[in-house]
């Protein structure tokens, strides 16, 4: 497994930005498993901000175990169009105030529509996912075309 490059950096960027939606899996306090569908947006370094409240599954989750696993793909019909990324990290709510503000600058850019929900995102949390190894689907170049990276 080789470590990301700046050309790779810049490929799994750019599919995120197209993408709108991850799936976020966690574990409750038996160790179950949960998924949950959340709007999503990156920075350059591929970390992956999302906001939700604070009593939701995945958020109490996060706060006994900060490992998460996230998936996000096209939608197709066509096993050849089939793209997606697949991500093992550690995800965290925010407290830094800066690091909120640019999480917020980030989703107004992505999703302006945002505007109408300041209230409610108040009342929210922001969270980070923090990339530790990230496989790269596209079968677009091949049947099972896949590369893994870690990163730092």
């Amino acid at each position: 497994m080789a470590r990301i490059n700046e050309s790779q950096r810049a490929e799994i960027s750019a599919f995120l930005k197209k993408h709108t939606t991850l799936t976020l899996a966690t574990v409750d306090r038996e160790a179950w498993p949960q998924a949950a569908s959340l709007f999503y947006v990156n920075d350059e370094m591929l970390n992956l901000y999302w906001v939700s409240g604070e009593k939701s599954r995945h958020s109490l989750n996060l706060e006994r175990v900060s490992r998460v696993a996230i998936t996000i793909h096209n939608a197709t019909w066509d096993w050849r169009d089939i793209q997606g990324v697949q991500i093992d990290g550690q995800a965290r709510r925010l407290i830094d105030p800066d690091e909120t503000d640019r999480a917020w600058a980030l989703f107004r850019d992505k999703f302006p529509f945002t505007a109408e929900f300041v209230d409610q995102i108040a009342r929210s949390e922001f969270f980070v996912a923090v990339p530790k190894w990230i496989r790269l689907i596209d079968n677009s170049k091949a049947f099972g075309h896949r590369e893994e990276f870690t990163l730092p």
